[in-house]
């Protein structure tokens, strides 16, 4: 509903002093407005370097350990503060899933040989907000911007069973995850060199993608029945997938990709300089 107001009448005197009157606000509005942020403006731009402030601070993350089974994930963290109240840091670390395919699939394969390796990457910018804090940072509340990726991928190779011939092949599979989003957290500095780091509300929009493939000496209906067997198992150890593909998107012969809300969080141990 769009309700529209009639205009009343004024005499050229009366609209003279409304507009003077007008001036008048909007010159207290503005004053007020410079009385109360100015000051706090250019106290916060001339914000220096404190007495035995730490700059650097290098930081470990055994989130993934902790809340996701059969993880194994290396994380590390360089934090360098590049002005007073803000700082940039990258993570780099190595992410390994359980194994998913057992020895034999369907009495038709044996798993012959296997390999799995994955990688995260993330940069993030933070901001302290010196005037809400007790302490310098990277001591106290942050929020930050932040990009990662995660990636992981695997290859088995398998002998096909119940053959008067050696037959064999392989199947590949790939699982990327790119995340871009902003957080709040805050990070404590226990005396002066301890740093626990808390993530405590990071929502972020997630990219996935996936594929999986299957190559050797097998006919299209063996295909079908190991992609079956095969995309029931990623999505048994990996529930959360179900949200994401379905089990007919997931398949040997092709890719799938979405776009998803995403949600971080994290706590991480480190060590100031």
């Amino acid at each position: 509903m769009v309700v529209i107001l009639s205009r009343p009448q004024y005499t050229r005197t009366q609209i003279g002093y409304l507009i003077l009157q007008y001036l008048k606000m909007k010159k207290s509005l503005l004053f007020i407005i410079s009385f109360t942020l100015l000051p706090g403006i250019f106290a916060d731009a001339q914000k220096t370097w404190e007495s035995g402030q730490r700059k650097n601070v290098i930081k470990f993350n055994p989130t993934p350990m902790l809340i996701l089974e059969n993880i194994r994930n290396v994380t590390f963290s360089y934090e360098r503060l590049v002005k007073p109240q803000q700082s940039i840091s990258i993570k780099l670390g190595y992410l390994v899933f359980p194994r998913i395919i057992d020895d034999t699939i369907l009495d038709l394969l044996a798993i012959s040989g296997r390999s799995k390796n994955g990688i995260n990457i993330g940069f993030d910018y933070r901001y302290y907000p010196l005037s809400r804090n007790r302490r310098a940072a990277p001591d106290g509340l942050f929020i930050a911007a932040f990009i990662s990726y995660y990636g992981f991928q695997f290859k088995n190779n398998f002998d096909i069973l119940n053959t008067t011939v050696d037959q064999n092949g392989s199947f590949t599979g790939n699982l990327n995850i790119f995340n871009a989003g902003i957080q709040l957290g805050y990070q404590f500095l226990f005396w002066k060199r301890l740093s626990v780091d808390l993530i405590l509300l990071g929502p972020c929009l997630s990219y996935y993608s996936a594929s999986l493939k299957v190559s050797g000496d097998l006919d299209a209906e063996e295909i079908k029945n190991i992609n079956h067997e095969v995309v029931n198992k990623i999505l048994s150890r990996f529930p959360v997938l179900k949200t994401i593909f379905s089990s007919e998107g997931l398949e040997f012969t092709g890719h799938k990709s979405t776009l998803n809300i995403g949600y971080t969080y994290a706590i991480q141990i480190g060590f100031a300089f």
